[in-house]
Parts: structure tokens; C-alpha cells; sequence
């Protein structure tokens, strides 16, 4: 994955402007401290990059205190030089700031620290989520041992029913091989022989779920060769394309899925592509962006309501083009609503899972399965050289005063050359 990057504007960041650009990095600008609470509120950055400068005026270290307070999944890194290093030290050392970048800005040193910064922050995010669950595992281990509960033997026998309903969701839970092997056992134990003719008579009704069934099991190993061909393909997409030509392979997965749409009265509502990128490109192979495009819609379909609407907006910032698919948030089994903070670096994680319903409604429209989907869509668009990033908004849309979920693409633009 890329970083996203939040910039406040100075003499100082204009050299680093050009030096993203060209590393194809996603940046957006801001001109005043005082704004970056009502940007980060809605929109999700790996860093905030300003100038040490900055912090000469009033109450300047005071807001970059409550921004690593408020938001400290967005790392700090300051623009310095050797006259300012001991300001410098001293908001590194009190947690103000992450790292820095030394003036003259070098490409190769930004595009380090940038990297490093970056995969500190994506150990730090999944380090917080495994410490969580492991208090959660404590707690109920805490549980199973107690004498008085211990006594019944429930709690025991909610953990195996636990491991057994997560194999289930894996492989055998709705239609496929679970059910295909059901309706053999039925086929096995219903059919009666015809000892005259030497041949067996089977009812129409259990043919035809053995055939419907087979099919769906034939479609899981279809999806397993696709998600096999995905996986062992490392190849970066050379391939550049006009933007607009997203348009079409959205067309296309939108045709496809417009069954997926009838189950629930859903809509999907798609704005055209700015006008402003016609003379740029982005990196694009349209058979795997049709697998992203397919997966990112359908998750959208299956995790909103009846007669929901679900939007599809590009937007041109800076250097990149934006995609979103924003749908309603709901709440999941464990209380949180939609994709709650702690979960955002996990779930492009394999198996991750928010809720372990399976709807076998959409299961013909699935390509990825076993808990893939997300995680086979970023690692087609890292191949994108795009970064891509999946949380909850306030809605805007709807103004009843929930969130929605909102799954952002940035796709790094690239000049054409005259």
C-alpha cells in the first residue's frame, strides 16, 4: 500500500509536493492548522506532514497535542533542519511527532521514511486489535475456570460450539458442500432400487437439489482457482489507462449484479468521473479491476438494508483520483456499529470477519470466498500502486445523524506526456 498523506501548505512542503508526486504518493493540502480537526473527522490519512516552522505561533504545539490525542492513527511527521533540531527533539520526545524530515528534502530519504513510518503504523494498528482480543480471550478463559461455572460445563461447551460454527462459516455453512453432502446422504438413503430393471429411482425434487447444489459447490472451486491465480501473481499493472475507462467495467459488474440489487429494493447511485483527469492516467488491468469493482460492490450490497442506496463518487484531489462506495452502517453483533476503529487495519486481513452470518442469497454472485474477499481486493490494488482504506463517516447524505461506511480507492494520477 501507498501513504496518504495530509500536508500543511508552507515554503517548505513545496519540495516534498513534487517529490510525492513523482513517487506517485496521494497527498491532499490544508492551509491552517486550525482546519485539520474538521479534515481528519471524515477522512482517513497515514500522516500529517507540516513544517517545524509551524510551531513558532501560538498555541501551535497545544492543537498538535490534541490531534496526536484525538487522532494517533495518524502519525506526525515534522519538516526540520539542523537549526531546529532542538525543538525538534523535544516533540519527538514527548510523542508530539513521529519522525522527521531533514531539509534539503531528498527523494530517496523521504520515500524511506515515509515506508518506514507507514509499516510502523500497520504493526501498531494490528498489534492494538490483537491485544484486544487477547484481553477478550483472557477474560473468558478468567470465565471457564471459575469453580461455579465450571460446575455446568457450559461455558466449555459455548468455546467448542465457538471453534465448530468458525470452521462451518468457513467451508460448509449455506449452500455447497455442506448441503451437496446432505443431499447425497438424502440421494443414498431415499433412492429405491428397481431390482427388474437394475437401476435406482430417484425423485425429481432430490435431483434437482443435488444438480443446484453441485453447482454452487462447483462455483467455490471456481473461486478458489481465481483467488489461487490472484494470490500467486506478485506482477506490478503496467498498464496505463484513461481513467473514464473505469466507467464501463463499473457498467458491466452494475449489470451483473442487478439480481444482487432486487434481493433487498437497493439502488446504486454513480457519478461520472471529473473532467479535470482527461489528460491523465492511472495503472488499470480491467480483468483484475472487475474482480475489485465486483467485490467492493457486492460487500456494499450485502452489508445494507432493504431498499438502502448506495453511492459511487469519484472525486479529483491533488495528485490522485478518488473513488468511494459509501452504504449505511448498521450495527454488528458485538454492539459497534459499521467498521469500528480498532477493526480498520484488519479487515483486508485473510478470514477476518465483523459478523459470522453467511447470506446464501448472494452467493452466486460471489468470485472470492472463505473470508478473501478484502484481502484478494487489496492485494490487487497494491499491483495498482493505490491505496485503499475502509472506515466509518458521518452521514452527510441521508441527514438522519448516522454514519456510513465508507471504502475509499485513491489511484495515483500520471501526466501524459506531450
Amino acid at each position: 500500500m501507498i501513504p496518504h498523506s495530509l500536508i500543511l501548505d508552507s515554503e517548505n512542503t513545496k519540495p516534498l509536493i513534487s517529490i510525492l508526486t513523482n513517487l506517485n504518493y496521494t497527498f491532499e493540502r490544508f492551509q491552517n492548522l486550525d482546519e485539520v480537526f474538521s479534515v481528519l473527522k471524515n477522512q482517513k490519512f497515514h500522516f500529517l506532514i507540516t513544517s517545524i516552522e509551524t510551531f513558532d505561533h501560538t498555541n501551535s504545539k497545544e492543537i498538535l497535542e490534541k490531534i496526536t490525542m484525538t487522532y494517533p492513527n495518524t502519525l506526525v511527521l515534522l519538516i526540520t533542519d539542523s537549526n531546529q533540531w532542538v525543538q525538534t527533539a523535544t516533540l519527538l520526545k514527548r510523542h508530539s511527532a513521529y519522525d522527521f524530515l531533514q531539509l534539503p528534502l531528498e527523494p530517496d530519504h523521504v520515500k524511506l521514511t515515509l515506508d518506514r513510518s507507514l509499516q510502523y503504523l500497520n504493526t501498531k494498528l494490528k498489534s492494538q486489535f490483537i491485544h484486544e482480543a487477547e484481553n477478550h480471550l483472557f477474560k473468558r478463559v478468567i470465565e471457564i475456570f471459575d469453580w461455579k461455572k465450571s460446575l455446568t460445563h457450559k461455558e466449555n461447551q459455548n468455546i467448542s460450539a465457538d471453534i465448530i460454527h468458525q470452521m462451518n462459516i468457513s467451508l460448509f455453512q449455506g449452500s455447497g458442500i455442506g448441503t451437496l453432502m446432505s443431499v447425497v446422504s438424502i440421494l443414498i438413503s431415499k433412492s429405491k432400487l428397481d431390482p427388474d430393471n437394475n437401476h435406482y429411482i430417484i425423485q425429481k425434487p432430490i435431483l434437482d437439489l443435488l444438480s443446484e447444489n453441485y453447482e454452487a459447490a462447483k462455483s467455490m472451486f471456481d473461486s478458489m482457482s481465481i483467488s489461487q491465480s490472484v494470490i500467486d501473481d506478485d506482477g506490478l499493472i503496467e498498464t496505463k489507462e484513461s481513467p473514464q475507462n473505469l466507467i464501463p467495467i463499473f457498467e458491466t459488474e452494475m449489470e451483473f449484479l442487478k439480481d444482487a440489487l432486487l434481493i433487498k429494493s437497493q439502488k446504486i447511485n454513480t457519478s461520472q468521473i471529473p473532467n479535470s483527469v482527461t489528460n491523465c492516467k492511472i495503472r488499470l488491468h480491467h480483468d483484475k479491476m472487475s474482480y475489485v469493482i465486483r467485490e467492493i460492490l457486492l460487500n456494499a450490497i450485502k452489508y445494507s438494508k432493504e431498499g438502502d442506496q448506495i453511492y459511487v463518487i469519484f472525486f479529483h484531489r491533488e495528485n490522485f483520483l478518488e473513488l468511494k462506495v459509501i452504504n449505511p452502517a448498521y450495527q454488528n453483533e458485538d454492539g459497534s456499529i459499521g467498521i469500528p476503529e480498532s477493526y480498520e487495519a484488519f479487515i483486508f486481513e485473510p478470514f477476518f470477519r465483523i459478523s459470522s452470518v453467511v447470506d446464501d442469497s448472494y452467493a452466486k454472485f460471489e468470485q472470492f470466498r472463505f473470508g478473501l474477499g478484502l484481502t484478494l481486493v487489496k492485494k490487487i490494488l497494491d499491483q495498482h500502486q493505490t491505496n485503499v482504506q475502509i472506515y466509518n463517516i458521518e452521514d452527510n447524505m441521508r441527514n438522519d445523524n448516522t454514519k456510513d461506511i465508507c471504502l475509499t480507492i485513491r489511484f495515483p494520477l500520471i501526466k501524459e506526456e506531450n
